[in-house]
């Protein structure tokens, strides 16, 4: 057998050819770098244009150990896009992965039958799919053969601003939005963001298929006299570098040009199109648009990419419109709410970031404010210690901060990749704590007595504890974190370090807004996770804590556990044969379907190997459905709609702590209609 295989491998070899060479650098590291164990195995496959079928030559494949550090140097496909790894060994399971310019990255899925299948019963939101590693796990002189690769054709968006002379617009932000499913719920995330260069001109390149709102963003940015100006970091139109915080500053700036407009107030120009000169009675604007030519985002014309799709035409026509003048006070809770940040928002985008306001403002003393070239619209007026940002792609670059925003704090990434983002970070204002939101309809005339009430933010008090004490460590830390259940990032996530050597495992928490929070533990290290959450012996795990104003939870116990029960088993197909594929694993109660936070900890996914074994560890107890599905339908669950399909062709399993269930599952083409 081995002869054999060893022959065929020769002459895969020989046939690939020069599509397996390395340039010089790969082999100059592959020689610096430790040896890697070698075994009598091996992988090879085809990768293909996932829509038309056809080979994909010149693609880089990587293979990797599958929780480990075993990898081999990238291959290149040959004309006929085939790639081989040879001299393998068994001790690993392994991942393939695909790249090549002009394609988003791809992985093994599983048997072409069942991954092409698949493809015919996914709702039009998934037109898409998000790849899901399959492990391949070999035996001493294996050779697989079809660890195939698809890849999916990219697209672009581009096309011209101009002004209502025609005339382009230099430096004007343009983003691109798409609706996501967080905590079950449709959410309206940012994408990437560009600026047009002196022709009017943007582009943004590799986009997946799906449907888009861009739009030409505006912010008025207002800033007291008494904030100085900063040193120019970015020329007019220009991004911050793909990192994700500008240099951190003593005290508020306004970083760019600015323009004194009464002796009391500045307007700063920064990513965003330059107002026009004044009209005969008052300032004038471009204010935000999304494409065609609507102010909101109901009122938007999708852009619609199909797959490896280009749309050159998405053009805009920038028409100033007049602005007025709104101030007011901030009452209540205006301790150290100097320099706080002001947002006008148009309404339904209050969770966005920096540059989805029509207008910012800085807090003066004694509570003031005031708000520059406003257009007419709805909006709602948000004040908040924090201002969330969110990230769902590639970019060509960051959006600068509002004057006044803090350093880059609380940092979080690794969300699972149908949760809405790939990554989500807070801006803190030194010092700020209160919180208010205000609806407000801007019309034709300037508004002089707005009055904004902050309100104190609610505050948790409680200790983590051993479900058996015996396992306690003095040594451990964790981070308590308070996730927004409905996923709605610009409620923050309040969180606290225990501290080391502290056996109380104390936290204090403060900073919540009024909405409900789920509590979860970061890392879930060496293995512990949430059991129980109780504030004053009633249990909230499920339920959350309600961040009501000025609030106070002072008898907070979070029960951690290292003992959850274990689900494992095989999936097969109709015929009796074990099969690839993902097992979802989701509440019986549909109530739990959604407001579930960022990081489900009650709806799991995990995929079947080769030999159609899958297991989950450190399960909560509770009633669940387990549903095999094909691995293109791996993120589904995102969506309440395809779990309510998938209920009736699950298998009900009753889960306990320290349980070991078996349950073998036959895979499920669940459609959403």
């Amino acid at each position: 057998m081995r002869r054999t295989l060893a022959a065929g491998i020769a002459l895969a070899l020989l046939t690939v050819g020069s599509g397996t060479g390395l340039n010089a650098r790969a082999r100059d590291a592959q020689a610096a770098a430790p040896a890697q164990p070698t075994g009598t195995a091996a992988i090879s496959g085809v990768v293909t244009d996932a829509h038309t079928g056809r080979p994909v030559a010149g693609a880089s494949v990587f293979l990797y150990g599958v929780g480990s550090r075993f990898s081999r140097p990238q291959v290149l496909t040959d004309a006929r896009g085939r790639f081989v790894f040879v001299d393998l060994p068994s001790t690993h399971q392994y991942s393939v992965v695909a790249t090549r310019a002009g394609y988003g990255a791809g992985e093994y899925e599983g048997p072409a039958s069942a991954v092409a299948k698949a493809a015919t019963v996914l709702p039009a939101e998934f037109v898409f799919p998000t790849s899901t590693t399959v492990p391949i796990r070999l035996s001493d002189g294996e050779w697989m053969r079809d660890a195939n690769v698809r890849l999916w054709r990219l697209g672009a968006i581009a096309g011209r601003v101009v002004d209502e002379r025609g005339e382009p617009i230099v430096g004007a932000a343009v983003r691109a939005f798409t609706r996501r499913m967080a905590a079950g719920r449709p959410l309206l995330v940012p994408g990437p963001v560009a600026t047009t260069d002196d022709r009017g001109a943007y582009r943004f390149p590799v986009m997946r298929p799906g449907r888009y709102f861009v739009a030409v963003l505006s912010v008025q940015a207002t800033v007291p006299a008494t904030i100085p100006d900063g040193p120019r970091l970015l020329p007019l139109g220009g991004l911050l570098s793909r990192g994700r915080s500008a240099p951190p500053v003593a005290r508020p700036e306004a970083q760019g040009a600015s323009i004194d407009v009464d002796g009391r107030h500045r307007l700063v120009l920064t990513s965003f199109a330059t107002p026009p000169p004044p009209g005969a009675d008052r300032p004038r604007v471009y204010p935000p648009v999304f494409h065609p030519n609507a102010r909101v985002i109901d009122e938007a014309q999708p852009v619609e990419l199909g797959i490896g799709m280009s749309r050159t035409d998405v053009d805009f026509q920038l028409t100033p419109v007049a602005a007025v003048r709104l101030s007011g006070q901030v009452t209540g809770a205006v301790q150290d709410a100097e320099n706080m940040i002001l947002r006008l928002m148009p309404r339904g985008a209050e969770h966005l970031g920096f540059g989805s306001e029509a207008a910012t403002t800085l807090v003066e003393a004694g509570g003031s404010f005031t708000f520059l070239n406003v257009p007419a619209g709805s909006y709602t007026l948000v004040a908040s210690p924090a201002v969330a940002e969110m990230s769902s792609g590639g970019s060509q670059g960051n959006l600068p901060p509002a004057a006044g925003a803090g350093p880059v704090r609380g940092y979080s990434a690794g969300y699972p990749s149908a949760v809405g983002f790939s990554a989500l970070w807070w801006r803190f204002a030194a010092g700020a704590s209160g919180w208010g939101r205000l609806p407000i309809a801007v019309g034709d005339s300037d508004i002089t007595s707005v009055v904004l009430p902050l309100q104190p933010p609610a505050t948790v008090r409680g200790r983590i504890v051993f479900d058996d004490p015996a396992q306690a460590d003095p040594n451990l830390r964790f981070t308590v974190m308070l996730e927004p259940a409905n996923g709605d990032p610009s409620l923050g996530m309040p969180n606290m370090a225990t501290a080391g050597g502290d056996t109380s495992l104390a936290f204090t928490i403060t900073g919540l807004q009024d909405g409900r929070y789920l509590i979860r533990i970061s890392p879930r290290f060496r293995g512990w996770f949430v059991k129980s959450v109780t504030v004053n012996g009633v249990d909230v795990t499920n339920t959350g804590i309600e961040g009501a104003s000025g609030k106070t939870y002072d008898d907070v116990v979070v029960t951690i556990t290292r003992a959850g029960a274990q689900l494992s088993g095989l999936v097969r197909d109709r015929t009796g044969q074990a099969t690839r594929g993902t097992v979802i694993l989701f509440p019986i109660d549909p109530a739990q379907w959604v407001d579930y936070g960022l990081t489900p900890d009650r709806i799991q996914s995990a995929t079947a190997g080769r030999d159609g074994s899958f297991r989950f560890t450190t399960i909560r107890d509770g009633e669940y459905y387990a549903i095999a599905v094909p691995p293109v339908q791996a993120d589904a669950w995102v969506d309440p709609k395809f779990l309510a399909a998938a209920a009736p062709h699950g298998t009900k399993v009753s889960l306990k702590a320290g349980a070991e269930i078996t349950q073998n599952l036959q895979i499920s083409e669940v459609v959403v209609r």
